[in-house]
């Protein structure tokens, strides 16, 4: 655990937040690197498209993010209000992100007259691994960290009593085997079957949160057992078995 990379007297370089920049710019080279791979009738963004897009989802990705997670620390940021802006301090929710993502990317795609679905064909593989950098992120910054265990693996964090399951670092294992699966789809001709591609993410990430929420140690059980993201999982899987049903027709 390092939330602080660097301070030089009131210059603060905060883990989360170099890991967050990462993300972005490993993301971005990767969704770049692909539309230059890809053939000109099958890609949908251009390698410059890539960048704009990327740049809209982000803005919609840490705006989602962020409201979700106020909203669900709304009792804390009553007391500190203006720590709702504090992104760097960490605090935000994939999910919220994920919907703020989409919401960015659709507007970008609607104002250039692209289909929607495609587009996030196109660019699902880096969403995963973009992810990926941003939960190392959070193992640095010491937040959505596992139940206690005293597993090989488990790990210590200054501010918890004992040892804990790094479900961070189980996370951005499976995203990036998530990235290389999606990334061989689309050289094998994924994006000619419009959502199927964005479909197996939704598929797989689904199924991975779902398993992964039972081994959180800083979540609280919503209804039924289950975490809030263990039902937002749910709804997820539902609408990715749709789509890789609908491209299959």
């Amino acid at each position: 655990m390092a939330p602080i990379l660097l301070q030089l007297g009131p210059v603060t370089l905060y883990s989360y937040g170099v890991m967050m920049a990462v993300a972005f710019g490993a993301s971005t080279w990767a969704a770049v690197s692909s539309a230059r791979r890809l053939p000109a009738g099958v890609r949908v963004l251009t390698p410059d498209m890539v960048v704009d897009g990327a740049c809209a989802a982000l803005f919609g990705g840490i705006l989602g993010g962020r409201l979700f997670y106020v909203f669900l620390h709304l009792e804390e940021f009553r007391a500190e209000p203006l720590e709702a802006v504090a992104i760097w301090h960490g605090g935000l929710v994939w999910y919220g992100g994920f919907l703020g993502g989409l919401a960015g990317g659709w507007f970008y795609a609607r104002g250039k007259r692209l289909p929607f679905l495609r587009v996030l064909d196109q660019m699902c593989p880096s969403i995963a691994l973009g992810h990926a950098f941003g939960r190392l992120g959070c193992f640095l910054n010491g937040c959505c960290y596992g139940a206690p265990s005293d597993a090989w693996c488990a790990v210590r964090f200054p501010a918890l009593p004992e040892p804990v399951l790094p479900t961070q670092l189980f996370e951005a294992f499976g995203l990036v085997i998530l990235f290389g699966v999606l990334r061989w789809g689309l050289s094998r001709g994924w994006l000619t079957k419009p959502g199927l591609a964005f479909g197996i993410y939704c598929v797989a990430y689904a199924a991975l949160r779902f398993g992964l929420e039972f081994l959180r140690g800083d979540q609280t059980r919503f209804w039924i057992g289950l975490t809030l993201q263990q039902l937002i999982s749910f709804g997820v899987l539902a609408v990715g078995l749709l789509l890789t049903a609908r491209s299959r027709r």
